[in-house]
């Protein structure tokens, strides 16, 4: 039987309960219940305590409060480790969702548990022909799911955030690539066929998990997980084009002296040329499993019409698909670019770089880019530069390149920034 818990998301909890002090008023109020393992229990009631008490409320005061509540110095120690763990954390966490999590999986632990005493009365009942206990148990079970049901229905995880809460929250990028990519961020980027867009999300997740720039090819950050999850191409396409990427990556990688991250590791793939249904309950149980395995800082994804068993054109259905890729977005904390494709029609109709489907689409996304040939290269079949255009405004002012060029040598990346004016800002931001 499930446990029905998740200790990720208590921890999450946690880590912005000791960071945030606006948050402390949702502590207090936050039923114990909540919590399953007994370190969050016991690191909840040790803050909550300090509050109450008029102690400070620093991770240090609070982890001597919680080994004064453990049971046993081995647990004592767990709780000062765990709270430890915590330093540094959660100082910009957003945890409705984390909240509304607990307080669904504490109402569904309820049920069961009024559930299996109901199953236990009426096996005695069998037994014994005692209708009274019978009708005993019964008037038990309907005040308990009557109380859930009061609880469920309204909570303190439903008052929303005061104004205290907002501003004492310290608003610093999360940055997977600096000054382009945070975590969580969402990209869906088009093109027409023969533009090149999945060497560039290919060579996206290649550089990320490099901790190279994208564009640049300069280490901008530490090795990073990523994950692909595609499903339209087979493995023997999706090999050749990565095996391209990983040879000139590494020569790249020599050249500014970057350490190359462990291939076998740090990129990870699930192929599935027959497309993927995340309506479908089991199949989206895969993906996600796949994803908690893997723990990525970045996943390419797509392309988005194959991602679904009902036509995206329909509202209804975009909705159901983007919803789970939040889901899954929000819970484990990546980066995401969604693969997609545009209608037939004029190549360089601006337009016509918006995602087939739902208008949804347009609305989704952080940032909206399309590739379409530069001017001059509209007569060849795989044009040699593209203009990197927006068809939505993105909601935050990020270094994109405008013009993409090929890179025609091996140490270069197959798409390399083709704009002077994108060298001369990025040199003096420090990446060049």
């Amino acid at each position: 039987m499930s446990e029905l818990n998740d200790p990720a998301a208590e921890a999450t909890v946690l880590a912005a309960g000791l960071a945030q002090r606006g948050l402390i008023t949702t502590m207090v109020d936050l039923d114990p219940g909540v919590f399953t393992t007994p370190i969050h229990q016991i690191v909840h009631t040790a803050l909550v305590d300090c509050f109450r008490a008029g102690d400070p409320r620093d991770h240090a005061t609070v982890s001597r409060r919680a080994i004064q509540l453990a049971a046993t110095e081995h647990q004592g120690k767990s709780v000062a480790d765990s709270i430890m763990n915590m330093l540094g954390k959660g100082e910009d966490y957003a945890i409705g969702f984390y909240l509304d999590r607990l307080n669904h999986l504490r109402t569904i632990r309820a049920v069961r548990d009024t559930a299996l005493r109901l199953i236990h009365a009426t096996e005695e009942v069998a037994d014994t022909e005692d209708v009274e206990m019978l009708e005993l148990g019964i008037d038990r079970a309907q005040d308990e799911l009557a109380a859930v049901n009061r609880t469920a229905s309204s909570t303190e995880a439903d008052l929303p955030m005061s104004l205290d809460e907002l501003l004492s929250k310290k608003f610093t990028h999360d940055w997977l690539i600096p000054d382009l990519l945070e975590r969580t961020d969402r990209m869906i980027l088009t093109g027409f066929e023969g533009t090149g867009k999945s060497y560039l999300v290919a060579q996206m997740v290649m550089t990320i998990a490099a901790g190279m720039h994208p564009f640049l090819g300069t280490r901008v950050s530490d090795h990073n997980q990523v994950l692909v999850i595609d499903a339209e191409n087979s493995e023997r396409q999706t090999g050749r084009r990565y095996r391209m990427l990983r040879e000139r990556i590494t020569r790249l990688a020599d050249k500014y002296s970057v350490p190359v991250p462990d291939w076998s590791t740090m990129v990870r793939f699930v192929i599935r040329p027959e497309g993927i249904a995340l309506n479908d309950p089991a199949q989206m149980k895969r993906i996600e499993r796949a994803i908690a395995a893997t723990q990525p800082k970045f996943v390419a994804l797509g392309p988005l019409y194959r991602l679904h068993k009902l036509d995206t054109r329909d509202e209804q259905a975009a909705k159901e698909l983007t919803d789970a890729i939040d889901r899954l977005r929000v819970k484990y904390k990546f980066a995401v670019v969604c693969e997609a494709h545009v209608a037939h029609g004029q190549a360089g109709a601006q337009r016509l770089l918006r995602p087939t489907g739902s208008s949804l689409f347009l609305r989704w996304p952080e940032f909206g880019f399309g590739l379409r040939p530069a001017q001059g290269t509209e007569t060849e079949q795989h044009p040699s530069r593209v203009d990197l255009a927006t068809w939505r405004g993105g909601r935050e002012e990020r270094l994109w390149p405008s013009i993409l060029q090929h890179g025609i040598e091996k140490h270069q990346l197959p798409w390399q920034n083709g704009d002077p004016n994108y060298y001369d800002i990025m040199r003096n931001k420090g990446y060049l």
